[in-house]
């Protein structure tokens, strides 16, 4: 879908424009002038490719099997699904697909393992089953080659807290289970500190693409012009932040 507003920084550059002109006409306070400056300076960072790629890499902390290390389990956590008219017409979301995908290709070098398709959608309560999410990603892991019988649906954590926590009280798990977690990319580092508190025997994996991965090499100048998609990414991490923030306060 193409973006509402691309390039982002022709609005960017009129909000900068207006801000000069209200500064050079003295008609902003002081204190106006630099919480403005500051918001758009703000702004303009968030919105930069090169700025969402600083503020995800802090949260990235995959740390893939190494040889020899086998997983019992590979939790997939959920990242929601979107609605149709009826429930065969639902679908996941983007995240939601990325992760069973990296999921299956993982299960397929450890076919031993059970797949976990962890949690449910919150507030779908009187609309969908609270298994509906992970029906959803059973039918793609299947139709990516995973056998039924090796996929067990957890419908009853809500969040990442959640997730770790329902894990925790399974009767199939202990604390030194082999657990390999597969989410996206920007959601490892919380997802890892979780599970951490219940489980010692752990890898994380990242469900980005390659593709869709960035690294210092790729950095040009169109990196430092606002876009629309870098903003967007920007609200996620931002918002992860604050989650993990929250997550420390509630454990």
């Amino acid at each position: 879908m193409r973006d509402l507003v691309e390039p982002l920084w022709l609005p960017i550059l009129v909000l900068v424009g207006v801000w000069v002109v209200l500064w050079r006409t003295k008609r902003l306070p002081r204190w106006g002038a630099f919480t403005g400056a500051a918001a758009l300076f703000a702004l303009w960072l968030v919105s930069m490719p090169f700025g969402a790629f600083v503020l995800e890499q802090p949260l990235v902390s995959e740390s893939p099997p190494e040889d020899g290390w086998t997983p019992d389990y590979i939790y997939v956590l959920s990242a929601g699904f979107d609605l149709g008219d009826r429930p065969q017409a639902d679908s996941s979301g983007l995240e939601t697909t990325r992760r069973v995908n990296r999921a299956a290709a993982i299960w397929r070098d450890f076919p031993s393992a059970t797949l976990v398709m962890a949690g449910a959608q919150p507030r779908l309560d009187g609309v969908r089953a609270s298994t509906q999410q992970g029906f959803l990603m059973r039918a793609q892991a299947e139709r990516l080659g995973v056998p039924s019988e090796a996929i067990i649906i957890d419908s009853v954590s809500l969040n990442t807290n959640g997730h770790a926590k329902v894990a925790n009280d399974a009767d199939f798990l202990q604390s030194t289970t082999p657990l390999l977690i597969v989410t996206s990319d920007f959601h490892l580092r919380r997802a890892q500190r979780e599970f951490s508190r219940y489980f010692d025997n752990l890898r994380m994996v990242g469900s980005d693409p390659d593709i869709t991965d960035t690294t210092w090499g790729d950095i040009g100048i169109t990196s430092f012009f606002p876009r629309v998609h870098a903003l967007r990414d920007s609200t996620v991490y931002l918002r992860e932040y604050v989650a993990l923030m929250l997550s420390d306060l509630r454990n």
